[in-house]
């Protein structure tokens, strides 16, 4: 027996009183609240069903907050099963409402931490309800002890998880409410019907947000490239100038923090969270390569090098990696902008090492045309595609392929300059392929594919179902 939060779609009305008792609950004030209500099908589309989602943090068996949080700052109170922040202990890198499936984590911009909800420990603890749960007027949401095998339930905009969440979802029923037809907008064919661009209250990821971070993933590519031109000897890295740069990316790291003043505690969750482990291997790159620049030519400074490089190599993997709950299309690392091969292709171009710069630079190519030719662009840089990817390509292979056929590799400075706006600009993409899959957003991912089926007609559902059976 676990206790869990359990929710009645068929009872509830939408009301957001629980948006209300957790608000007032916990003295967050009039425009926030830990829980949402959510509506599946809000504008009454007919042959749909149209029904609430009220949730918040499910507390679960396996938190994936907890998991990812580099801060060590979640903890799981004993008594009530509530997962925990620790505001005293959070560094307010967001990373958490990443990875949580159910939109629970929220960024306090006032404290610079993240909040969520607490499960009202202190009410379970005097034998109360959540605050939540005891204010329903229709008993849509509850608080009871209830069988492990009888948590969760499938439902439209509630993603299916291992993670254990501490939640009963009752059985909805499917009893379609006939409705007059919306507003619609006339197509090639039968009527389909006028979508929202967006959906209110999601939480959006991209370039604008995460402008130091994409500077910072950038720069982490660069020190790997100098470090390896350094190494193999090709080129002669000033030490100040490349502790210049590990400067420059330590500080848009940290411009990422709600609480800057704490970033040493992003190293504490090595075992489980990349952001700990790409940090330790960025101090190590900056450090070890500082040192191997510094020092004269010799064993020392070559060990010092590789080292450094091995370091590098983790820091890069580790930062594809932290992005793989937010990315779109798929695994990381087979992006054409990704971190890793972003760092080996700038270092294969830098250090003169043709065996690494041309499968590399042929992979990130054929993933770039295949990304672009297979699927329409990225909403945010849709009305760019083009003139972007002209420019990608032109930059980050066109220059560097007729300055390597004219004068060798490794690169001249200005080939190189040329390669790395090109990669800047595929960075840039990346970003553009981030989205917080939230419970909002995947209601309206839910809506869409239910609106498919019906805007194809009774005559083609008919067809479609006796050809399934």
């Amino acid at each position: 027996m676990r206790g869990a939060f359990v929710f009645d779609p068929n009872r509830c009305t939408g009301c957001q009183a629980c948006e209300l008792a957790c608000s007032i609950e916990n003295q967050l004030g009039p425009d926030r609240s830990w829980r949402s209500v959510l509506t599946f099908n809000e504008r009454a589309l007919p042959g749909v069903p149209l029904f609430h989602l009220s949730l918040a943090c499910n507390h679960c068996e396996e938190p994936a907050c907890m998991h990812s949080c580099p801060a060590l700052a979640y903890e799981r109170d004993a008594v009530t099963g509530a997962v925990l922040i620790r505001s005293e202990l959070c560094i307010g890198c967001k990373y958490c409402s990443w990875a949580c499936p159910y939109g629970a984590p929220q960024f306090e911009p006032d404290n610079g931490v993240m909040g969520t909800c607490t499960f009202c420990s202190h009410r379970l603890a005097d034998g109360l309800k959540p605050a939540c749960a005891s204010l329903c007027p229709t008993g849509a949401l509850d608080y009871a002890e209830v069988p492990a095998e009888l948590l969760t339930a499938e439902l439209e905009g509630f993603p299916q998880t291992d993670l254990g969440p501490s939640i009963r979802i009752l059985p909805r029923n499917d009893r379609v409410e006939q409705r007059e037809h919306p507003p619609t907008v006339i197509g090639a064919g039968e009527p389909r019907v006028e979508m929202p661009d967006e959906t209110r209250g999601e939480p959006s990821i991209g370039l604008s947000s995460e402008w130091s971070l994409a500077g910072f993933t950038l720069l982490l590519a660069l020190l790997f490239a100098l470090l390896s031109a350094g190494v193999v000897g090709t080129l002669s890295v000033p030490a100040p100038f490349y502790m210049a740069i590990a400067g420059v990316a330590a500080l848009l790291s940290l411009a990422h923090l709600g609480r800057p003043a704490r970033a040493w505690r992003a190293i504490l969750n090595r075992r489980r969270s990349p952001v700990s482990r790409e940090v330790l291997g960025f101090g190590a790159l900056s450090g070890l390569g500082s040192l191997s620049l510094a020092l004269p030519a010799g064993e020392f400074a070559t060990v010092a090098g590789w080292l450094g490089l091995g370091a590098g190599i983790l820091a890069l993997a580790s930062a594809d990696r932290v992005y793989q709950p937010v990315f779109q299309e798929g695994r990381p690392a087979l992006h054409s902008g990704g971190v890793l091969l972003t760092g080996l292709y700038l270092a294969g171009l830098l250090a003169g090492l043709a065996w690494l710069a041309a499968p590399v630079g042929v992979f990130k190519l054929y993933r770039y045309v295949a990304r672009h030719t297979a699927k329409p662009a990225a909403p945010k840089l849709a009305a760019t595609r083009w003139p972007v990817a002209t420019a990608r390509l032109g930059l980050g292979f066109l220059v560097p392929g007729l300055a390597w056929a004219w004068t060798g590799i490794p690169l001249p400075i200005w080939a190189f300059a040329a390669a790395l706006v090109g990669e800047a600009e595929d960075r840039a993409e990346f970003y553009a392929a981030l989205e917080i899959v939230s419970p909002a957003r995947q209601l309206r991912q839910d809506l869409e594919a239910r609106l498919v089926d019906y805007e194809a007609g009774p005559e083609i559902r008919s067809i479609a179902s006796a050809s399934s059976s």
